[in-house]
């Protein structure tokens, strides 16, 4: 019962900047912008949509299967791979390109700013689909453009459920298109942020969307997310964490989506689930934190009462 993750597999390099943007930028200056934000702290990981996603997933003690492309470099994130049993059947390898890097800076605040090459993975439209008969649901985490739309074809050619979860990318897409995908999907995910972007391109709120078909799940950082099924919305959050580093927040909520819908969760369980995850990532530094099922479990029943899992 594998889970097909396409998106992202990035090595990240990640800043921290002590102030806030919106104390250095000046929103009447935008289009001369030259600015330098003074990093106090500097770490590279393995990282991308995909691998952070994959991470959050294994933690419940799912199967997650990275569909994606990396480049020459890929050995070391392989290797990562292997040691936290994570499956690499699913990437290619492909030796002429880099591997996606991502430099990110993130504010007191927990604001980022962001800059991706895509190397390999730009590539990922031409790759197999994986060997793997028992693949029950799939995620088309952020990337590019045109792996994303094929590789939502290809998941619908053999039958495979998905959460449309376009992120940092949802620029790259038509008002046309992005409505196409989401009606495909059975669920989108997307922040506040984002869900202005698609809202803006398709005239589509998130309670206007799930009235077209899909679940919408929108998350609002600190304050939670919301649910929306047939027009009804319904909030989610979890008490207030310190974050020490919310790089990642996102993918690990959307690992606890997929484990709760391979295990037939409702979606708000899912929703809760996801927060969990979420939760347990902005405490730790880094990409690398633990929640295995059981004590997600615990935590479950102490907020909401008996768990259905």
């Amino acid at each position: 019962m594998s889970v097909i993750i396409s998106g992202s597999v990035a090595y990240d390099t990640v800043f921290t900047h002590e102030g806030r943007f919106a104390d250095a930028i000046r929103p009447d200056a935008l289009d001369c912008l030259n600015l330098t934000f003074q990093a106090s702290g500097m770490r590279r990981t393995f990282g991308g949509c995909a691998g952070n996603i994959a991470w959050s997933l294994k933690q419940l003690g799912g199967d997650p299967l990275i569909w994606s492309a990396m480049g020459c470099d890929a050995g070391p994130f392989l290797e990562h791979f292997r040691r936290t049993g994570i499956r690499t059947d699913g990437i290619t390898v492909m030796p002429d390109a880099w591997s996606a890097q991502c430099v990110i800076t993130t504010d007191s605040t927990g604001n980022q700013l962001t800059t991706f090459h895509s190397g390999a993975m730009a590539h990922a439209d031409a790759i197999p689909w994986p060997n793997d008969p028992g693949i029950e649901l799939g995620i088309l985490a952020p990337s590019c453009r045109e792996p994303l739309m094929r590789h939502a074809d290809a998941c619908e050619a053999h039958g495979v459920p998905f959460i449309f979860d376009p992120g940092q990318t949802t620029p790259l897409y038509s008002g046309d298109e992005l409505i196409s995908l989401a009606l495909r999907a059975r669920a989108v995910a997307y922040s506040d942020y984002e869900g202005a972007l698609i809202e803006a391109r398709t005239g589509l709120n998130a309670r206007e969307l799930s009235l077209r078909g899909p679940a919408v799940f929108c998350t609002h950082g600190s304050r939670g997310s919301t649910v929306w099924e047939n027009g009804t919305g319904t909030t989610v959050c979890v008490p207030a964490a310190a974050a020490v580093d919310p790089v990642g927040a996102g993918d690990a909520y959307r690992g606890g989506l997929l484990w709760g819908m391979t295990h037939g969760l409702s979606f708000v369980d899912c929703a809760r689930l996801g927060s969990l995850m979420g939760r347990a990532k902005v405490l730790a530094s880094g990409p690398v934190y633990r929640l295995p099922l059981d004590e997600a479990r615990r935590q479950f029943e102490a907020l909401w009462g008996r768990a259905p899992f």
